[in-house]
C-alpha cells in the first residue's frame, strides 16, 4: 500500500517536473524564437544599418554582442564574427565596462530610454567624442530582451560647435553690424551692433523684411537668378534708423549657396561711415580751399588789376563759405576814408556809396580796432552801424568784418553778411582770414605797381622832355637846321611801324632820331658854323661827331637801345659811309630807315648856299642814292607814303 503511494508521488512529481521542463524549453525555443525574429529583423534593414556612419550595435541582457554595423566593426578595427558573441566587457575592458557602460545599460534594461556623452578611446580612429544613446527593446510580457545602441562621433561637431560658438562670440561682440537673411529679404539673424546702428533692439529685428533698415526709395531687392550670378557685392548707401533719420553706411553682402550651388541666404556687414564720410567732407573743402587760396594766388601774380582781383576773389568767397553778401571797403590814406570797392549779393545799389571815417560803422571800427569783428545778430545791435543804413534795406543779420593788413598797414575792411542765423566752424573762419590775408596783399601789390607805374610815366615823361631840349638845344645851336631833329623823327617813326619795328622798339627809335646829331656838341664851332667848305682834315674831324655820340650816349643805360641811329646814321648801303664802312644789313634797320628821313628833310629844306627842292626833285634825288647810299626796301615803303 505504502508502495502504492509512493510511486503516484513520485509519478506526480515527475509529471510536474516535466511541465516545468515543457515550460522552460517552451520559453527557450521561444526566447530562441525571439532572438531569430530580432536578428532577422536586424538583417532586414542590413544595408540601411551598414550604410549609417553612426556605430550601431545590438546587446542581449546578459551584455552580448548580438549584432553591430560596419562602422563600429571599423572602428574597432574588428570583423563581424570577431565582435558578435561576445562580451561587452572584453572590447572595452572591465574597467570602462564596470564604471561607464554597465550602470546605463541597466538602466535601458530596466525600460528607460538613455542618452549621454563621452570619450572613447577607438582601435582605428583614436579618441573621440561619442554621443550615446541606448533604446530598449521589449519582447514578451513587456520585458526587456536587448538594448539597442546607437553611438554617434561627434569630436568635429563639438570641433564645430565650439567654433561657432566662437564665431557667434565675436560677432555678437563687433562693432560691424552683420546681417543674415533669406532670399526674400526676412532677418533670420542679426547681431547686436546692427540692431543698436539702427535703434532697435535685436528682438524688434527678427523675422522683419530687412528694407525696414533702408530708405524706401534706396531698397533693391534681387532675385533669385541674379544671386545665381554673383557671390558678393559691395556698395555705399544710405540706412535709416528706427526714428527715421538716416546715415551713411559701408554694405559688403555676400551669397550663401547650397551644396548644389542654390542661393539660400545673404550675409551683409554693414559699417556707419558717418565720421568718415564727414572727414572725407572735411578733407575736401579743406583741399577746395587750397585750391581756391592758390587760384586767387595765380591771379594776383597774373594781374595788377585790382578791380579783377577783388571780382575774383569775391566769387571764390561767396561760393566756398555759402554767404549771401560781401564787401570791400578800401581805405584812402590821405582822407582816413573808407571807400566801397567791390561788392556781391546786395539787392539795392545803396552800399556803392558808402563812405565813412576811421571809427564810424561796422568797417570803421573794424579798421581802427584792426581785429575780426563778429555780430551773430544784428537785429540786436541797431546802434552799432548807424552810419550804414543799407543793412536795414538789405535785411542782413549775421556779420563778419576782418581789416585787411599788409605790411602792418590798414588797406581797408572786408564784410561778409548773412541773411539767416549761422554758427561756422574753425575751418571756416580760417578760411575767411586767409582770403582776408590775399585781398590784403593784393591791394598792397596793386597799389605799389600803381605807384610804380605814375612814378615810372612821370619819369619817362621826364626823360622825354629832356631830350626834347637837347634836341632844340642843338637845333638852336645851328641855326641853318633848326627844327630838323623834330621833322626827321616824325619821318622815321612813319616809317618804322610799315617797317615792322614794334611797339617797344619804337621808343628807342624815337630817341635815337631826336639825338641823332648830339654827337656835334663835340665838334668845334670854327669847323661846325664854317661858311665855306672845310678842308679834308676839318672833314675829318666832322666826321667824329657819330663816334662823339657814342661815347656821350653808351653810359647812360636807358639810352642805350637808341645808339643805333646817332652812331650808323652816317652809314652807307655800298659800305662807303663812317665811322665804320659797314655795308647793307650790318647797318642797324633804324639807321637805315633814318637815313633816308635825313636825307629827304635836308633837300626839302632852305639852305644858305642854296634853295629847297621841290617834291619831284627831290624823289628823284633820293632815288638816285638806290643801293649806293639808301636801303632798297626802306627806300619803296618811303615812297608810298611820301612819294
Amino acid at each position: 500500500m505504502k508502495k502504492a503511494r509512493d510511486d503516484k508521488k513520485t509519478k506526480t512529481e515527475l509529471i510536474s517536473d516535466l511541465k516545468i521542463l515543457r515550460s522552460r524549453v517552451s520559453g527557450l525555443e521561444r526566447l530562441k524564437t525571439k532572438q531569430k525574429s530580432i536578428e532577422e529583423i536586424w538583417k532586414r534593414y542590413e544595408f540601411i544599418v551598414n550604410t549609417s556612419r553612426d556605430f550601431l550595435s545590438l546587446v542581449d541582457i546578459d551584455y552580448r554582442y548580438v549584432a553591430v554595423n560596419d562602422a563600429y566593426c571599423r572602428a574597432h578595427d574588428k570583423r563581424r564574427e570577431e565582435i558578435v558573441d561576445s562580451l561587452v566587457s572584453d572590447m572595452w575592458g572591465e574597467a570602462v565596462f564596470s564604471k561607464i557602460i554597465k550602470g546605463h545599460l541597466d538602466r535601458c534594461f530596466a525600460g528607460d530610454e538613455v542618452r549621454y556623452k563621452g570619450r572613447f578611446r577607438f582601435a582605428s580612429v583614436g579618441v573621440r567624442n561619442m554621443d550615446i544613446s541606448y533604446y530598449p527593446y521589449f519582447g514578451e510580457k513587456g520585458k526587456v530582451t536587448h538594448a539597442v545602441v546607437v553611438s554617434r562621433d561627434v569630436t568635429e561637431q563639438k570641433k564645430a560647435e565650439k567654433e561657432l560658438l566662437a564665431l557667434k562670440k565675436a560677432v555678437e561682440t563687433m562693432q560691424i553690424g552683420v546681417t543674415i537673411t533669406d532670399t526674400e529679404g526676412r532677418i533670420l539673424y542679426t547681431n547686436p551692433a546692427e540692431a543698436h546702428m539702427h535703434g532697435f533692439s535685436v528682438k524688434e529685428l527678427s523675422n522683419k523684411e530687412v528694407r525696414i533698415l533702408a530708405p524706401s526709395g534706396l531698397w533693391k531687392n534681387r532675385t533669385i537668378e541674379s544671386m545665381k550670378e554673383i557671390k558678393s557685392w559691395r556698395r555705399e548707401s544710405v540706412n535709416v534708423r528706427k526714428d527715421g533719420s538716416v546715415f551713411p553706411v559701408q554694405l559688403m553682402s555676400d551669397v550663401v549657396k547650397s551644396e548644389d550651388d542654390y542661393p539660400v541666404g545673404i550675409v551683409t556687414t554693414c559699417e556707419d561711415i558717418t565720421e568718415r564720410k564727414a572727414s572725407e567732407e572735411q578733407i575736401r573743402r579743406h583741399l577746395q580751399h587750397l585750391t581756391t587760396l592758390r587760384e586767387i594766388d595765380m591771379v594776383i601774380l597774373a594781374s595788377l588789376d585790382l578791380r579783377v582781383i577783388l571780382n575774383v576773389l569775391l566769387n571764390h568767397l561767396m561760393n566756398q563759405l555759402n554767404i549771401h553778401a560781401a564787401a570791400i571797403m578800401l581805405l584812402n590814406p590821405h582822407t582816413l576814408m573808407l571807400e566801397y570797392a567791390e561788392g556781391r549779393g546786395f539787392r539795392a545799389d545803396s552800399i556803392r556809396k558808402t563812405r565813412m571815417k576811421l571809427g564810424e560803422g561796422l568797417a570803421g571800427r573794424v579798421a581802427l580796432e584792426r581785429r575780426l569783428i563778429c555780430i551773430p545778430d544784428l537785429r540786436a545791435e541797431r546802434g552799432s552801424y548807424t552810419c550804414q543804413p543799407f543793412l536795414d534795406e538789405e535785411d542782413l543779420t549775421v556779420y563778419f568784418g576782418l581789416p585787411l593788413i599788409a605790411k602792418g598797414e590798414v588797406k581797408g575792411t572786408l564784410e561778409i553778411f548773412h541773411r539767416e542765423l549761422i554758427n561756422p566752424g574753425t575751418e571756416w573762419l580760417d578760411f575767411l582770414e586767409a582770403l582776408a590775408g590775399q585781398a590784403a596783399i593784393a591791394i598792397d601789390n596793386a597799389t605799389m605797381f600803381n605807384d610804380l607805374q605814375r612814378s615810372n610815366i612821370e619819369l619817362s615823361l621826364a626823360y622825354d622832355t629832356t631830350l626834347d631840349g637837347w634836341s632844340r638845344a642843338l637845333d638852336l645851336r645851328d641855326k641853318e637846321t633848326e627844327g630838323h631833329s623834330q621833322r626827321v623823327t616824325e619821318i622815321t617813326m612813319n616809317m618804322a611801324r610799315p617797317m615792322g619795328i614794334g611797339e617797344a622798339e619804337l621808343v628807342h627809335v624815337r630817341r635815337g632820331a631826336m639825338l641823332h646829331d648830339i654827337g656835334k656838341l663835340g665838334i668845334p664851332d670854327r669847323i661846325l658854323h664854317k661858311p665855306g667848305g672845310l678842308s679834308p682834315e676839318e672833314w675829318e674831324i666832322m666826321k667824329l661827331h657819330p663816334v662823339y655820340a657814342y661815347e656821350m650816349l653808351s653810359p647812360i643805360s636807358f639810352l642805350k637801345p637808341a645808339l643805333d641811329i646817332p652812331y650808323c646814321h652816317h652809314e652807307k648801303w655800298d659800305g662807303t659811309g663812317y665811322p665804320r664802312g659797314l655795308r647793307g644789313v650790318e647797318i642797324p634797320a633804324a639807321a637805315r630807315i633814318f637815313a633816308v628821313a635825313d636825307i629827304w628833310d635836308a633837300l626839302c629844306s632852305v639852305r644858305p648856299y642854296r634853295q629847297a627842292f621841290d617834291r619831284k626833285k627831290a624823289v628823284d634825288h633820293v632815288c638816285s642814292l638806290e643801293r649806293t647810299h639808301l636801303d632798297p626796301e626802306v627806300l619803296k615803303v618811303f615812297l608810298e607814303i611820301y612819294g
